[in-house]
């Protein structure tokens, strides 16, 4: 179902950028926001040996590209969500000279996780992300396997001498990805923006509690939403002090 955004005087772009910056001389892990995280991932190699994980970052040929692909749309499909890698676009990719790379893990040689990026003038792009839901031995309530993949993600960036690490995604949160997407993004410290050159639309969708959460922009002000029904009013349905904590501060919105 999708809410018109009209009444409200609100404008929501329809895709969002997420900016990683690396100061000169900075590792990436001290740009971490969460202490929490950033102790978690100080220790990714302890982590990785303990659960017998092992990773490799490579050039990404044609072959290997299209060996990856029925692992990233088993992963897609699994989840929910929309099948957007295609095998047009690393064509598209190396015709305009982009140099792509990946991050894979294995456990017990089975692949578990991936991260296929570009690197180009100094910018790593984020480009597609297929993961296995696996449990890490760790206290942390950070810890996860995609915290550790994206981590490694920004590490390697860094060492390549990238001033800026970016991906993008769709801005409707708890319909098209995740509360927890969005969350976890803040909490490593990435700057959400609207993507350049895309749509402002004048609705949102909500998922099946006609619930969701959007970057929205009001009387020019960039903002994060929270939208639920009338007859909701006043029932939180997900932590906001874990966005507080981030600096960002939701907004209520009621249909």
């Amino acid at each position: 179902m999708l809410i018109s955004l009209t009444k409200f005087n609100i404008k929501r772009p329809e895709k969002l950028s997420y900016d990683f910056i690396f100061p000169h001389g900075v590792d990436a892990v001290n740009q971490i926001k969460s202490k929490s995280l950033k102790s978690f991932l100080l220790k990714t190699d302890e982590i990785l040996r303990k659960n017998n994980i092992e990773y490799v970052c490579e050039d990404v040929t044609e072959e290997k590209f299209y060996e990856w692909l029925p692992y990233y749309t088993s992963k897609m499909e699994e989840h929910g969500y929309d099948v957007r890698a295609k095998r047009e676009w690393y064509q598209e990719q190396i015709n305009k000279g982009i140099h792509i790379k990946g991050l894979f893990f294995y456990q017990n040689q089975k692949l578990i996780g991936s991260l296929i990026f570009s690197l180009q003038n100094n910018v790593a792009v984020g480009a597609y992300k297929a993961s296995d839901r696996v449990s890490i031995d760790s206290h942390k309530t950070s810890s996860s396997l995609g915290s550790i993949v994206e981590f490694l993600f920004l590490k390697v960036a860094s060492e390549n001498g990238c001033e800026l690490a970016t991906g993008r995604s769709r801005n409707a949160f708890g319909f098209f990805n995740t509360l927890g997407y969005l969350e976890y993004k803040l909490r490593f410290g990435y700057n959400i923006r609207p993507s350049l050159n895309i749509p402002l639309l004048d609705s949102v969708p909500v998922n099946e509690t006609g619930r969701v959460l959007f970057f929205g922009i009001q009387d020019e002000k960039f903002i994060l939403f929270s939208l639920q029904p009338e007859s909701e009013k006043g029932i939180e349905w997900f932590d906001k002090k874990r966005f507080v904590k981030s600096g960002i501060i939701v907004q209520e919105l009621y249909y």
